[in-house]
């Protein structure tokens, strides 16, 4: 184009040619200038079987997005196009890890607790009740593990994944109960309906788990299906879960991370390093930022079922304690599953519980030492 310009402007020879010259190559300038500083726009599709009701959904766009754009925007060399796709539009909840493995997706909010078969080492704080609600502190140090210990990013790259980070929304598993609480006794007998290692949680007072989603708890136990459930604040409140099993056992049973953040291995592998890192700041934003809300909520979803006419019973840390220590060693079952598969378990279950007493964390049981 600068070429085709300035052959038209020779033409005339009659005008000064000194003056066209300098228009020639300020045209030039600006045309090839313009595009060597053109944007590079990378599309990304997001997923999640989950809507922005749910906090990690809706956290991943209203921080997570905003923090990658904003240190994009630093430098104007790229930016992402985001599609989301949320709330079954692409996958229900459970299928996030094959649609970001085969590609139908690029990044996206896995469910690691669905996943015993694949990412059975993330389980660690479900094996290890009665140790720390701070979700914060929780999915920081299964970060700093994964980055300690190669096979917990392994399981990832076997999935054709690469993982930013650890997320935790679960603050706290309480028990809701349709009937009255009075001691761990009174559980004897009772059926509650919970998820994956939590439904171990109950086994040495008497009570029976049973599997379900939190979506069926409520009709569940109206129905006459459960007594109960395992359930953190936030959930039994927006399910109005607290209606049908009024009575709130403030068990403290802890946190756990139940999902991680996670991005399909060819696309990682295409970004340029500036993308890459502007996406592991965000997702360390948007981890942190995830665990203070669900905290937060948590505290206040509290308060507002009890002015909702549900009943809180505090269990003291003696019965706690009690509860721990009469528990089935589960966290030695999850070293031992976990080394079959590859990863040191138990010094991967070792350096937890070092770092939730470090933490000043309060441990009712030591998990590591049996």
């Amino acid at each position: 184009m600068g070429e085709i310009v300035c052959s038209l402007l020779n033409d005339f020879g009659r005008r000064p040619i000194m003056k066209y010259a300098a228009i020639c190559a300020a045209s030039a300038l600006a045309l090839y200038g313009s595009a060597a500083v053109a944007q590079e726009t990378i599309r990304l599709t997001t997923v999640s079987g989950y809507p922005t009701t749910a906090a990690w959904v809706g956290k991943f766009e209203e921080i997570f997005v905003p923090e990658v754009d904003k240190r994009l925007a630093e430098t104007g060399n790229y930016e992402i196009d985001w599609t989301y796709g949320w709330g079954g539009a692409i996958v229900a909840p459970k299928g996030e890890l094959e649609a970001i493995e085969s590609g139908l997706a690029d990044i996206g909010v896995v469910q690691t607790v669905f996943h015993p078969d694949r990412l059975r080492v993330y389980d660690i704080a479900y094996s290890t009740p009665f140790v720390s609600t701070d979700i914060d502190l929780i999915s920081a140090t299964v970060n700093d593990l994964a980055e300690k210990y190669p096979a917990m990013q392994q399981v990832w790259e076997d999935n054709n994944q690469h993982m930013l980070t650890v997320l935790a929304a679960v603050d706290n598993y309480q028990i809701f109960l349709k009937g009255d609480y009075a001691g761990p006794e009174s559980l004897s007998g009772l059926k509650l309906g919970g998820a994956g290692m939590n439904l171990r949680y109950v086994e040495n007072v008497g009570a029976t788990g049973v599997s379900s989603t939190l979506a069926d708890f409520y009709n569940g136990i109206a129905t006459g299906i459960f007594d109960g459930t395992m359930v953190w604040a936030t959930a039994a409140e927006d399910f109005k879960i607290y209606e049908a099993a009024p009575t709130i056992v403030e068990i403290d049973f802890g946190g756990v991370n139940s999902m991680a953040l996670s991005i399909n291995q060819q696309a990682w592998d295409g970004m340029p390093d500036e993308v890459r890192t502007a996406l592991n700041e965000a997702a360390e934003v948007y981890r942190k930022g995830l665990a203070r809300y669900s905290m937060d909520e948590a505290a206040k979803a509290m308060e507002n079922m009890v002015a909702n006419g549900a009943t809180l019973v505090e269990v003291s840390d003696e019965d706690r304690k009690v509860w721990a220590d009469g528990m089935a060693n589960i966290a030695g079952e999850w070293a031992g599953e976990v080394s079959a598969m590859g990863a040191p378990g138990q010094e991967i279950l070792t350096d937890y519980i070092a770092a939730m007493r470090a933490a000043d964390q309060p441990v009712m049981r030591d998990w590591s030492a049996q």
